[in-house]
C-alpha cells in the first residue's frame, strides 16, 4: 500500500505548475483540484484498458466510476497521512514557507 501512495502522490505532484509544499519540512497537504485532475488521468487509463481488452461500459457508469476512484484515492492518500485541501483555500505549507 505504501509503494503505491508514494507513485500517486508523485503523479499528482507532477500534474501542475502551481507552486508545492516542502516535503522535507513535514508538510503533506495536497490540493483538491491536483488530486481530481490525478484521478481523472488514471480512470481514463483504466477505462481505457478495459476497452482494448474488449470492455464496453455505458457512459452513466464511467461517470460514476470516476466519482468512486476520486473519492477512493482521497481516502487512501488521508489514509497515509496526506491532508486534501479544498479549492479555494490555500495550503498552509505555502504560507509558512
Amino acid at each position: 500500500m505504501r509503494a503505491v501512495s508514494i507513485v500517486l502522490v508523485s503523479a499528482i505532484l507532477g500534474l501542475s505548475n502551481a507552486p508545492r509544499p516542502s516535503f522535507a519540512s513535514g508538510c503533506r497537504q495536497l490540493l483538491e483540484s491536483d488530486v481530481k485532475i490525478a484521478s481523472m488521468r488514471l480512470y481514463a487509463d483504466i477505462v481505457a484498458d478495459a476497452a482494448r481488452q474488449g470492455w464496453n461500459y455505458a457512459p452513466e457508469l464511467i461517470v460514476s466510476g470516476s466519482k468512486r476512484h476520486f473519492d477512493e484515492l482521497k481516502l487512501r492518500l488521508i489514509d497515509v497521512g496526506y491532508e486534501i485541501v479544498p479549492v479555494g483555500r490555500r495550503l498552509q505549507c505555502d504560507i509558512a514557507g
